[in-house]
């Protein structure tokens, strides 16, 4: 996502605004005293000191003028934005003001993006040489957002006020639900990364990991023998059951904090490659596996709006099933068992 600022006239002649600054002010009334006073006292010497302070603010006035107007900024975004997570806003800057270039350049943006009073600032931007820097932002809130136009000013060269003029122009994004770690709230079985090393099964193909004994597993699929060893009852769990389809299962009054869960399993299973399938009220998503699939879910959840119907459920005996209630709150039902 990319914007970039114009160099020509526009808005009021340049576009360009000032602010003054308390020096600014301080000229400001010495361009009103020093007349008045050298009047008064027939003193040609005030007449001197202020002709010098208007020449100080037409100097001031032109070369800032110049220092912003020779300015251009490209802004990139990054593909995927997630709410209340800081991500990284990246400019291009290029100037062509003679002697010097770009001086004491200042970067802000408007809502949406926040970042937390951190201002990009840059001493120094050569003549003809592209400049790249960074800043950090957030979104607060997930959904379809329009970025703003930024902002780049400068106080060159001496203070007297704040130049500034808008940069890129607006621009759509959509921000994905907040994402959090839920890698210890996942049953080992169905993607915990601490299960261990997968083996083969020697009486076949099949590869397979060890975990504790969890009330509901099958006899069958205890490992007697390192149960023995150990001291504890150990479960022998094939690969073929952890990468088993999830189904992630929201209510039509979901809470963004349960929204926002929901995009955390997404993404943690799509880490995995694990199939994940959503459901809501009339919603019914088959699973999938793969980026593009994991951005279609995410751009559900992301536009998601509460509706007071109950869910719709299929029934898929091959599925664990997680629930997230209002708290944001896994139920998981493994049908398997």
């Amino acid at each position: 996502m990319n914007s970039l600022a114009g160099t020509g006239k526009h808005g009021s002649k340049s576009g360009i605004t000032l602010r003054r600054t308390a020096f600014g002010w301080v000229c400001v009334f010495l361009l009103v005293w020093l007349p008045l006073a050298a009047m008064v006292t027939a003193n040609n010497f005030l007449f001197i000191i202020f002709a010098m302070v208007i020449g100080l603010v037409l100097v001031s006035r032109g070369l800032a003028k110049k220092n912003i107007d020779c300015l251009r900024v490209v802004r990139s975004l990054p593909e995927e934005i997630y709410a209340e997570t800081l991500f990284s806003v990246q400019y291009r800057l290029k100037t062509d003001h003679r002697p010097w270039g770009g001086v004491t350049i200042i970067m802000e943006e408007a809502y949406p993006l926040l970042d937390k009073g951190r201002s990009l600032r840059l001493r120094h931007i050569p003549v003809d040489e592209d400049v790249s820097a960074g800043s950090m932002c957030s979104i607060s809130s997930r959904g379809a957002h329009e970025i703003e136009e930024g902002k780049v000013s400068s106080c060159f060269p001496f203070g007297l006020a704040r130049y500034s003029r808008k940069f890129g122009s607006r621009e759509p994004v959509l921000v994905f639900p907040r994402v959090d770690p839920v890698d210890d709230q996942v049953p080992f079985e169905l993607g915990n990364p601490g299960r261990g090393v997968e083996r083969t099964d020697p009486f076949g193909t099949i590869p397979y990991h060890f975990r504790e004994y969890v009330q509901g597993d099958p006899y069958k699929h205890i490992e007697w023998k390192m149960t023995a060893r150990t001291g504890n009852l150990v479960t022998k769990v094939h690969s073929e059951e952890g990468a088993g389809e999830i189904v992630v299962r929201l209510a039509g009054s979901a809470s963004e904090r349960a929204i926002s869960r929901a995009a955390s399993l997404v993404v943690h299973f799509a880490r995995l490659g694990t199939p994940v399938s959503l459901e809501g009220p009339g919603l019914k998503v088959e699973p999938g596996v793969g980026k593009d699939f994991t951005t279609k879910l995410l751009t559900i959840l992301a536009l998601w709006e509460n509706r007071p119907a109950e869910v719709d459920v299929w029934d898929n005996p091959l599925a664990t099933t997680v629930e997230i209630d209002s708290r944001g709150e896994f139920h998981w039902n493994r049908s398997r068992e």
